[in-house]
């Protein structure tokens, strides 16, 4: 089954991993490179559909347009592929916990705490599905870790225990993830 064209763009699933970064500016203008390989949606096994390749040309239009739809990139730049007809090994290996568009174009906050303020850390996903957040190589101690429920629970954890240990109140943990901390979340809006 092809994706209704009245499908909003935010809701397709966004295929690299990590925070969104558009390369392009300017409006959407698909004139101006015509030698460009046309954007690449493929489905899912479960349903929901994906940008393998053209990331930054719906990010470029979700910009200017967040209600967006399919209808807005004309047939001739746009390849559809259903689940089967394409390797989705391969996209499984470079974000195997998707997210759409609509989550992964949000806004980081801007205001963030002073260098001296922020420490460094990493959270990963436990087998058991719980997290784990860890940081090496503070001022007065080799290593900190947490372990909790959520992310939250894990960050929060982890910085009682820095304020302990470093004897401070006014500390914000910034905590990179070395894996999805999450599984892929389908669209109800996508079936």
């Amino acid at each position: 089954m092809s994706p209704d064209k009245a499908m909003k763009l935010a809701d397709i699933m966004y295929g690299h991993e990590g925070k969104f970064a558009c390369h392009l500016s300017g409006r959407y203008n698909p004139d101006k490179y015509p030698k460009a390989p046309p954007i690449q949606i493929c489905q899912m096994h479960c349903g929901c559909w994906i940008v393998a390749d053209g990331n930054n040309r719906v990010g470029l239009i979700l910009r200017k347009n967040p209600d967006a739809t399919l209808a807005d990139i004309p047939d001739h730049l746009i390849a559809i592929s259903r689940y089967g007809e394409w390797d989705h090994e391969t996209m499984d290996w470079i974000n195997p916990s998707p997210r759409s568009f609509r989550d992964a174009m949000k806004k980081q906050p801007s205001k963030r705490l002073a260098d001296k303020d922020a420490v460094h850390g990493l959270i990963e996903r436990s087998e058991n599905g719980g997290f784990y957040a860890c940081v090496i190589g503070t001022r007065n101690t080799p290593h900190v870790s947490a372990y909790g429920k959520s992310p939250s629970d894990a960050k929060i954890l982890l910085e009682q225990k820095l304020a302990t240990s470093l004897n401070r109140s006014n500390i914000c943990v910034i905590l990179t993830s070395l894996s999805p901390l999450f599984d892929h979340q389908c669209s109800s809006s996508i079936f």
